[in-house]
């Protein structure tokens, strides 16, 4: 089962009240004889003969760095500390300030105190209810700057000293009855270099070195017995071998071809043939040997960021086979007693590998650190409702993971019309392993987010490619509200084209914005259109929350068309002599009753104001006259509330091409009239397009000619200043470009 225990407090060790120091000078040449105390080496299959108990807490963010039958060594990178844990009990100990090793399959943990110097505690030694053992301590002084620790072996350290030469010696440097003993390993060749070696069994040590051996420069692995001090097996071996281990029986290596290519290779001491697997391409793997069985890995994988298909740990039989999956992933190794790594069942921690019940190797979890090794959701901040209405900030979604080495990406899908967006990759933030992605409020093809009900796709890939894909689900909503222009139900404005031929067409004005594709998304309409000689959109006049739109005949009635979000009602007689104007305007809400209204100028100059009713059936209030000389413009538009005052605004253009903002009071009138600029004939059309970037003012959109005959869309951002209402001309689009739609724009 899983264990999620937390490790018992870690408690600094009390000094000791005994220290036992011998010296012991190293040379390249002399040894005492006398034989060494060395764990008995291991041979045959691993087995499962452990008693089986409930894991023990592991030190969180602690890394396997050896140990023994009653417990294990951990360091912990962050804390610059190490700790031994007790399987008995769980009892986690500080070890005082150093740099420790531990061993396989064994209790001794060695620490060096200065160069050449070295302890050894013997954990073991600890009783059940002590808070801090007291181990008996072995301090070793080296003599000759060329000495270095290969490796510990329980109260043996495997060490290698040069000579002037630079060439190297194995010393097995032990205490046996109070007296050092070093002996120096037969066999080696007098200019051997050493280029790999490991301890993967207790009692055999595996060292690759060069050397020449009878006139014959090479490359040679070979296996020592640790309790003799002898080699019991030996073979060439090819230049391109890296990682090697040996057991009593068997020696093992992997291969990394010129092209990439990792092989792993196992042979039988005293053998000529090898048993090789190729593994695919790689630039390393740890192979170890495990009773009966070569395992290979590329350990890290917990923390990785990138995935590589050696995580896992792999195992095949010496005498050759299919290789099996232990475990998903490795931290470290130190012999099949102590693997640290992960299993997609019981998480990471500290595991035993033995053979199952059909003699293939099989994990058995022995001290948990309680994270799990797949990806999992611990929690998650998504809003119910979103709002698009601002531009900033945008909403966001956050999702809790176990693990901060993931790739998280969202799928927001509408479910009306099945527009979806895609967020880019998401990373972990911060230490709780939070991942948050953020909405503009705009579909992967850069039109507005519709209002409605969304379903959410959270899929999260583990970075290091260990276990599946994460994959959650959920529902929100998205309510941006409405907007004046607004015909897709999205609370941003959609242009409305009505083309040479009389059909309706609209635009998502965002994505004729942003500019990004080759050919904006057009909704058609319908047709007939062509019967109306002035066409308004007049934003929310019948009271339905949505946008609507008003055509004028060529007979002088007036019709009325109501929104219904994402398409216009069937229209309905608003009245006749609607001719005597030859301007209208609506969109803005003048009365500052939350409605927009309509203006109309008749041929004498007169302003006439249509209040709105909320009423689909009557949209019009009787008309009033709130002002006179509007015979001097050519173009009245109705923008909205573009200066910040007290009602909705509108600009008007005189016939020499000068634009002129009045500012709504809220009332029905307006202040005096302020001039904005000059230059505004160019335009066939204004058009107040409401707030279409999203910064809380309106927008204007112009149509004119060019000198090729081309329509053009241009852009005019509202500042929200009345001294100067606009910011300078985006051009956008021609009429051609947006699907050959040449014609009105409304």
């Amino acid at each position: 089962m899983s264990c999620t225990a937390r490790p018992t407090r870690a408690v600094r060790t009390r000094p000791l009240a005994i220290t036992i120091a011998l010296v012991l000078a190293v040379t390249a040449g002399g040894a005492c004889v006398t034989p060494a105390l060395a764990a008995p080496a291991v041979t045959g299959a691993v087995t499962a003969d452990l008693p089986q108990q409930e894991p023990v807490g592991m030190p969180t963010g602690g890394v396997l760095r050896g140990g023994g039958p009653s417990g294990f060594l951990t360091f912990d990178a962050g804390q610059e500390r190490f700790f031994w844990t007790r399987y008995v009990d769980g009892v986690t100990v500080e070890l005082p300030e150093g740099q420790y090793r531990g061993a396989v399959d064994s209790d001794i943990v060695v620490r060096e105190d200065a160069p050449h110097t070295f302890s050894l505690y013997d954990m073991a030694t600890s009783t059940k209810d002590a808070a801090v053992p007291e181990p008996a301590l072995l301090g070793v002084t080296l003599l000759g700057a060329s000495t270095k620790l290969l490796r510990s072996a329980g109260k043996t350290l495997v060490m290698q000293a040069l000579d002037a030469s630079g060439h190297a010696s194995l010393h097995l440097v032990s205490l046996q009855d109070g007296k050092v003993v070093d002996r120096q390993v037969a066999g080696l060749p007098a200019d051997a270099k050493f280029v790999s070696y490991d301890l993967n069994e207790p009692g055999v040590f595996a060292l690759a070195y060069t050397g020449t051996v009878n006139g014959a420069a090479g490359k040679r692995l070979a296996a020592v017995d640790l309790s003799t001090g002898t080699i019991t097996g030996r073979r060439v071996i090819p230049a391109i071998a890296m990682d090697v281990a040996a057991s009593a029986t068997h020696l093992a290596w992997a291969e990394r071809s010129a092209d990439g290519q990792l092989t792993v290779v196992s042979a039988r001491h005293g053998e000529t043939g090898t048993v090789r697997t190729p593994i695919g391409a790689g630039d390393w793997v740890q192979v170890d040997l495990m009773g009966d069985w070569v395992t290979y890995t590329r350990t890290g994988g917990a923390s990785a960021t990138e995935p590589n298909p050696f995580f896992p740990l792999k195992a095949r039989p010496v005498a050759g086979g299919t290789p099996v999956t232990v475990m998903e992933s490795t931290e470290a190794l130190f012999g099949s007693e102590q693997v640290h790594g992960g299993t997609a069942t019981h998480g990471e921690g500290i595991y035993r590998i033995a053979p199952g019940a059909d003699g293939k190797p099989v994990a058995t979890l022995r001290a948990s650190n309680g994270r799990a090794t797949v990806l999992d959701l611990t929690g998650q901040q998504v809003p119910a409702v979103l709002d698009f209405r601002k531009e900033v900030p945008w909403p966001t979604m956050t999702w809790y993971l176990n693990r901060d080495n993931a790739l998280v990406q969202v799928d927001l899908t509408h479910k009306a019309t099945g527009k979806r967006w895609t967020s880019g990759p998401a990373y972990a933030y911060g230490d709780e392993a939070r991942y948050t992605t953020s909405w503009d409020g705009a579909f992967d093809d850069y039109t507005a987010a519709r209002n409605g009900t969304y379903t959410w796709k959270l899929t999260a890939k583990p970075s290091n490619g260990v276990g599946p894909d994460l994959v959650r689900t959920g529902t929100l909503t998205v309510d941006s509200g409405t907007a004046p222009h607004d015909y897709s139900d999205s609370g941003a404005p959609d242009l409305l084209v009505r083309n040479d031929s009389g059909r309706l067409l609209s635009y998502d004005f965002r994505q004729i914005l942003t500019q990004y594709i080759a050919q904006p998304e057009r909704t058609d309409r319908g047709t007939g259109w062509n019967v109306y000689d002035r066409l308004v959109a007049t934003g929310d006049i019948g009271g339905s929350r949505f946008a609507d739109v008003i055509g004028r005949d060529r007979t002088g009635v007036l019709w009325f068309y109501q929104g219904t979000g994402t398409g216009l009602a069937r229209r309905v007689q608003v009245g006749g002599g609607w001719q005597a104007y030859d301007k209208l305007t609506a969109g803005s809400d003048l009365t500052g009753d939350g409605r927009a209204d309509l203006v109309a100028t008749d041929r004498s100059g007169v302003l006439w104001l249509y209040a709105s009713t909320g009423s689909a059936t009557k949209p019009f209030a009787p008309r009033k006259r709130i002002g006179g000389g509007w015979q001097t413009y050519d173009r009245i538009t109705a923008t909205g509330n573009i200066a910040g005052g007290r009602g909705g605004d509108l600009v008007a253009r005189d016939r020499d091409g000068v634009l002129w903002l009045y500012l709504g009071k809220g009332d029905g009138t307006f202040t005096a009239r302020t001039r904005v600029g000059g230059g505004w004939q160019q335009y066939d059309e204004i058009i107040g397009i409401g707030d279409a970037d999203r910064d809380g003012r309106p927008d204007l959109l112009v149509e004119g000619e060019t000198m090729y005959g081309a329509q053009f869309l241009s852009f005019y951002k509202g500042t929200g200043d009345a001294r100067a209402p606009f910011s300078a001309r985006k051009k956008l689009w021609t009429l051609e470009e947006l699907n050959n739609d040449r014609g009105l724009v409304f």
